[in-house]
């Protein structure tokens, strides 16, 4: 058996994980850099969304709408490629 330093912030992660996510991410590695690209895209949709005010005008919302759904694309296709 390998022996593998890991921080103490990995350590916190792996003890997360089951041994099912683990064998997941082993027979699919590229499953790891692209959840990194949608969790930080969701990070930046829920800050758009909570930026939007609350009484704004119709033409306000549809950008910031229109940035989110781009936020999002630009996402999924970094993931895919």
């Amino acid at each position: 058996m390998k022996n593998v330093k890991v921080t103490g912030a990995q350590h916190k992660a792996l003890q997360i994980l089951s041994r099912k996510d683990i064998s997941a991410i082993q027979r699919n590695p590229k499953l790891v850099p692209g959840a990194k690209h949608l969790l930080l895209a969701c990070k930046k949709t829920i800050k758009k969304v909570e930026e939007i005010p609350q009484y704004a005008s119709r033409k306000k919302r549809e950008t910031a709408y229109r940035r989110i759904v781009a936020l999002c694309r630009k996402a999924i296709d970094e993931v895919e490629c």
